[in-house]
């Protein structure tokens, strides 16, 4: 069978490079999404996410983030086969060059001090989506982790306001749901979950419920199912016929052309079976092709993500 394409929506790589004895470009063991298991598993696009710490205070926050785009520039980008994009006609070029499409998202926006300015200079320094918090509470909102569980801050409403000005994705991953709410309220367009799964399947704080859910398909937006297996099931021994059981209901739900994959590579505190690298998307494609068919495969491997970018980046 001809290798399906694949997008990733959520990697975690970056910070692991910050590690100076790991090299992007290099097949390791301490390296889940490594460019030669990317390019083993067939993905086309991929999104590596800006992660640091929320424990550091926003200065340090702000050093790594600055320090993870250094190394995306330095060892990502410069791999041949692959191009930065941040526009839609980057995208295009992309695909007519076969190569792999990189782009930038930032997880948690701690570092931000509160301030649009910064996130400006994120955006001009290539950042194309954004979630507000990981699971804490920062300037912005509050994460699914706080037990407080407010929804957004007046400085939190104007990043999202400015997202939106920039064409920036707003990513629900990590949001308490008042949170959650509040940006639905407050927003009409398209929304995503770079790395989420159903509530309904598996009762967890990182979830989405089936409203979220059926919010971001009728918004045209987009859910990427991840990886992480405590979001996945509460057993002991989580296969992908698991993940699967999320895509089955996000598809019941009516979600075929809004629904794809955010792997959460490299950020995994628990491996799914048969999911721990980028290159465990060829044996997935299979999975999928045999369950579902070659077309709707292909929609959620890769066609699904790939309309939402066209329909988000800027010209």
């Amino acid at each position: 069978m001809e290798q399906l394409l694949v997008a990733d929506a959520h990697v975690d790589v970056l910070m692991k490079l910050l590690d100076e004895q790991i090299r992007f470009a290099e097949a390791s063991p301490k390296l889940s999404a490594s460019y030669p298991s990317l390019a083993a598993g067939g993905v086309a696009t991929q999104v590596f996410a800006l992660y640091v710490s929320p424990n550091a205070d926003a200065g340090a926050q702000l050093h790594d983030v600055l320090r993870e785009l250094d190394a995306f520039y330095e060892q990502v980008a410069t791999v041949p086969s692959i191009r930065l994009v941040q526009s839609r006609s980057d995208l295009r070029a992309a695909r007519s060059q076969r190569q792999l499409a990189a782009l930038l998202s930032l997880e948690g926006g701690g570092c931000l001090r509160g301030k649009v300015e910064i996130l400006r200079m994120l955006h001009h320094l290539g950042v194309r989506g954004m979630g507000l918090t990981w699971n804490d509470a920062n300037e912005l909102a509050d994460g699914c982790g706080e037990l407080r569980g407010a929804g957004l801050t007046r400085a939190g409403r104007a990043v999202v306001r400015e997202l939106q000005r920039l064409s920036m994705w707003i990513d629900l991953a990590h949001l308490h749901d008042n949170g959650v709410r509040d940006i639905l309220r407050l927003t009409d367009g398209p929304v995503m979950a770079s790395h989420a799964n159903a509530r309904a399947v598996h009762e967890h704080r990182r979830n989405l419920t089936d409203d979220v859910i059926r919010e971001i398909i009728r918004r045209d937006g987009w859910i990427g199912l991840t990886f992480e297996a405590s979001f996945v099931s509460g057993s002991s021994r989580v296969t992908t016929d698991d993940v699967l059981r999320h895509l089955d209901h996000v598809l019941e739900l009516g979600g075929e052309k809004h629904v794809g994959f955010g792997s959460d590579f490299d950020g995994t505190s628990h491996s799914v079976e048969g999911l721990s690298e980028s290159q465990d998307y060829a044996p997935l494609a299979e999975q999928l092709v045999e369950r579902y068919g070659r077309d709707v495969a292909q929609q959620v491997l890769f066609h699904n993500f790939e309309s939402f970018l066209i329909r988000q980046l800027p010209a």
